[in-house]
């Protein structure tokens, strides 16, 4: 256990961006198809979007055009939440009647699944805005099938009438859902008619040229949650993922790890681990890893214990890597709740949206977008090059 009086050095590994930015470059020059998909790995920093996500997929929709919100999983909904897509298991306006959660760590997008018995219902509300264009023309429902016939029905308005879809096979289907709303603003329902099936989420598209970014993250998620030697797990983990077309990967895991004490090699193996299941569906995908910053939260491994282990293998595999410590300075003290430069929130966990937040939207966005502009008064990012 460190104390948290002991001021840790930024690591001198602070970003390598990988090929994720000529990534970018490329297919802004049209060079590869009219969308960027991008897939986000992670926990609650992820998962709730109001932290950094949210303000990350408004900028590069700025830039880049918006081509639907990608995969809306029914554990936390879509990566433009709360703004243009509104879902939450929280509310009875969004979710109830007899539904049952998994618990974390299933072969899920997002690290769990949803069972529903009749009557069980939710609902996901769109609202565009002059900037994001929440209309699409394409929409799948994911689920597990189970051998059994199970039937749901869905609509995109009080007002419209039901569509019922039936849902058969065994182990990761899709199902098209062939009604789609002519109007950008929609209020998508689902109910449970017969059976009991197990659903993933949705995923749903448009016409457009743009960022396509699909949240794949999960509240108090580990890098065990995203990875498991079991061989059947891992077959569901990939049939199901393969299904949310990706051609950058962000991953940023081990906040939590770093909570529960996983030691650094055992959460090494399970980067690893994810990330080979990662090039198996996508062998082309850019994938980066992220690290979070430490906090004041007293821990048995600082973070910079995992970059140790990470960096040497991410850069053996030529994947991208950046450590948000750079970003935040390396005085932890500073940016706690009651330092001079608050980032981290009443928990001594989480970012403060509107300062470390946006410290860690604007860093991500460097990374693929490009620019050398600091992203807090700390920023030394750069400062100390990786190594080869």
């Amino acid at each position: 256990m460190f104390a948290i009086d002991d001021v840790r050095p930024a690591p001198a590994s602070v970003i390598e961006v990988g090929d994720a930015r000529a990534r970018f470059e490329h297919w802004r020059a049209g060079k590869s198809g009219k969308v960027l998909a991008i897939s986000v790995i992670g926990d609650s920093y992820s998962a709730g979007q109001d932290f950094y996500l949210n303000k990350l997929v408004q900028r590069l929709t700025k830039v880049a055009g918006f081509a639907g919100p990608g995969y809306v999983g029914f554990n936390h909904g879509a990566a433009l939440g709360g703004t243009h897509y509104k879902y939450t298991r929280s509310s009875g306006k969004y979710f109830g009647g007899d539904w049952t959660v998994s618990r974390l760590g299933q072969a899920s997008p997002d690290s769990r699944t949803i069972k529903g018995r009749p009557g069980a219902y939710l609902q996901i509300d769109a609202s565009p805005t002059a900037a994001v264009d929440t209309s699409m023309d394409q929409a799948k429902l994911l689920y597990l099938g189970n051998g059994e016939t199970n039937e749901v029905r869905y609509r995109w308005a009080a007002s419209d009438t039901w569509h019922v879809l039936k849902l058969g096979g065994t182990g990761v289907q899709e199902v098209s859902v062939p009604e789609v709303p002519d109007t950008a603003k929609w209020a998508f329902r689902l109910e449970v008619v017969k059976g009991a099936p197990t659903l993933f989420g949705l995923w749903l598209g448009n016409q457009q040229g743009g960022a396509r970014v699909s949240k794949l993250a999960a509240s108090g998620a580990a890098s065990a949650d995203f990875y498991n030697s079991d061989s059947q797990w891992q077959t569901q983990w990939k049939a199901v993922v393969s299904k949310i077309p990706a051609d950058i990967y962000l991953i940023m895991l081990g906040g939590n790890d770093q909570g529960v004490g996983v030691k650094p090699q055992q959460y090494l193996q399970n980067i690893q681990g994810l990330v080979r299941m990662v090039r198996e569906i996508q062998p082309a995908a850019s994938i980066n890893l992220i690290l979070r910053q430490d906090t004041t939260r007293s821990s048995a491994y600082p973070m910079s214990a995992y970059a140790q282990v990470l960096v040497p293998w991410a850069h053996a595999e030529h994947l991208g890597y950046a450590d948000m410590q750079c970003a935040f300075g390396p005085d932890f003290k500073r940016y706690a709740k009651n330092g001079p430069t608050p980032m981290i929130g009443p928990d001594s966990i989480h970012p403060i949206p509107g300062s470390g937040g946006r410290v860690i939207a604007d860093y991500i966005y460097r990374l693929i977008v490009g620019g050398n502009a600091a992203v807090s008064p700390q920023d030394n990012c750069g400062a100390n090059p990786p190594s080869p």
